[in-house]
């Protein structure tokens, strides 16, 4: 297949299954050989990954693309794709269309491998038609003997271009491993193992958009994990909107997750696994037990309890209770020591009262969790909730949210507390500067960010400039030269002994000085 080759830039806001799904979109078109862009301007493809589980980030991408729109018009060479969480049913895709006709192309992740037909033939948006979905791509066209296929005007090619419609594969699945790894662009990876979601709950899109749970084969991400290794990841984690739920929907594998984690820790190179997002009923004493025996799963569960009320628990139809949320993290606690915890927390739901606020206050002043992520509920189209009154005012919303952040800022300020004085084995991910200091950040197995000088002294350096760091310590100064270290980079493994701590950050000082 001869495409053309341009750049591309892809755009994301979401979830780190839309990261994953951005980078796997990135392998594919850098296999075509285009290149990335760093921004919007100087790309010919723009990707629009999008996300619609919350108000602000839809905000955000319908932003997007109304810039688009305008660049569009003076960019005879820029095509406009657009994938993520907004990508609905066909009514949704319809109604992108009629406001949005910038977008040439929709298309699922499931849907990427569409990608190549779509650029060899160069889509453009056709006069009276608006854009195309990528299910158009593949779909026999019934054409009438008097009709001609339509021939789309290309004004940058010397001859305009036909357009064939032609049977194509239209297999829903994740492009795996054999076809297009997702290119690692550091010491940390994602791997998707199950995709979809078969929960109910009230407030959420995501299983309308993303369908039904669906597992990859073990096989298959095996594969997938150990060519991320061989370019360089020595983190993964495995995604999945519950990713407890993987194995249950492959009646051949009866591997579960923890299963899955024992043949991943075999990979050699590999130095870390770590997984996102738990759901409470999925989590079973096996997978547990399995995790916590397993040296290379690092110690840290993000399982989200979303509320702390039993009858609002109810009314977003999570399917358990405060009751059971308490003993699984007991279980979790018992049997796997040192293991931190995150969570996700929902205010402001349909009815929720005062003293329906003050229990998830109460929860998450007695389960200590090291970090919580918390937003305001907003109403989204298509959702169960969508139906229902929103009745708690804004103003109420950001009160509650802003005392979540309070507390949970000196909980975590106290748990960071205590790793004053330890020395934690960080993975090294970047170095970046700020305010004149040169820092490497990584993250410890607990996920705590971790920050440690980039930069130690330099003794023939310091020897050179010893009258110089004496006339400033004489006058309260102390200049000492500086070096690069050159044996710290991303994906080492450094030992850091804890200096300093804060509510959101560990600092401190590699012991290899």
């Amino acid at each position: 297949m001869s495409v053309a080759k341009g750049k591309y830039h892809i755009w994301t806001v979401g979830c780190q299954m839309n990261q994953a799904d951005s980078q796997r979109v990135a392998s594919i078109l850098d296999g075509l050989g285009w290149e990335s862009a760093a921004t919007m301007d100087a790309a010919n493809l723009v990707v629009l990954n999008t996300c619609s589980v919350r108000e602000q980030p839809e905000k955000r991408a319908h932003g997007q693309l109304s810039l688009l729109r305008h660049a569009k018009r003076s960019r005879e060479d820029l095509l406009v794709a657009m994938m993520g969480c907004m990508i609905g049913n066909q009514r949704t895709i319809d109604d992108l269309k009629q406001r949005y006709p910038v977008v040439d192309l929709f298309f699922k992740v499931e849907s990427a491998d569409i990608l190549p037909r779509f650029l060899e033939e160069r889509w453009t948006p056709i006069a009276g038609e608006g854009c195309i979905d990528f299910a158009d791509l593949g779909a026999p066209r019934t054409i009438g003997a008097s009709e001609a296929l339509p021939v789309l005007p290309m004004p940058h090619l010397t001859a305009p271009m036909q357009i064939t419609p032609r049977p194509a594969a239209r297999d829903l699945h994740y492009p795996g491993a054999a076809e297009h790894v997702a290119q690692t662009r550091g010491a940390t990876a994602w791997l998707p193992v199950v995709l979809g979601c078969n929960k109910v709950c009230s407030y959420c899109i995501v299983p309308s958009r993303r369908g039904v749970e669906r597992s990859r084969p073990v096989e298959e991400l095996l594969l997938e994990a150990r060519e991320l290794t061989e370019q360089g990841a020595r983190e993964l984690t495995l995604l999945g909107q519950t990713v407890e739920a993987y194995g249950l929907d492959l009646p051949d594998q009866r591997a579960d997750l923890g299963d899955l984690m024992a043949r991943l820790s075999d990979i050699e190179g590999l130095e870390r696994i770590r997984f996102m997002t738990s759901y409470p009923r999925h989590m079973t004493d096996k997978i547990i037990q399995q995790m916590a025996a397993l040296p290379k799963v690092c110690e840290h569960v993000n399982i989200p309890v979303q509320h702390g009320d039993d009858d609002v628990l109810r009314r977003m139809r999570r399917g358990y209770t405060i009751g059971e949320y308490r003993q699984l993290i007991e279980r979790l606690r018992a049997w796997w020591p040192g293991v931190s915890l995150s969570t996700d927390v929902i205010v402001g739901f349909c009815g929720e009262t005062e003293d329906e606020f003050q229990h998830t206050l109460d929860l998450l002043d007695e389960i200590r969790f090291d970090v919580v992520h918390v937003a305001a509920y907003s109403p989204r189209p298509g959702t169960l909730s969508y139906k229902w009154e929103d009745d708690v005012p804004l103003a109420v919303k950001k009160e509650r949210l802003h005392a979540i952040e309070q507390l949970q800022e000196r909980i975590s300020r106290e748990i960071n507390a205590t790793y004053l004085g330890r020395t934690e084995e960080v993975l090294v991910e970047s170095r970046q500067s700020a305010n004149g200091q040169h820092q490497w950040r990584g993250r410890n197995r607990t996920n705590k960010l971790v920050f440690f000088p980039a930069t130690r002294p330099d003794a023939e350096s310091q020897a050179e400039s010893q009258a110089e760091s004496q006339a400033d310590a004489a006058s309260g100064g102390a200049a000492v030269a500086v070096r690069t270290r050159t044996d710290i980079r991303p994906g080492a493994l450094a030992h850091v002994q804890i200096t300093h701590t804060s509510a959101w950050s560990l600092q401190g000082t590699c012991s290899l000085e």
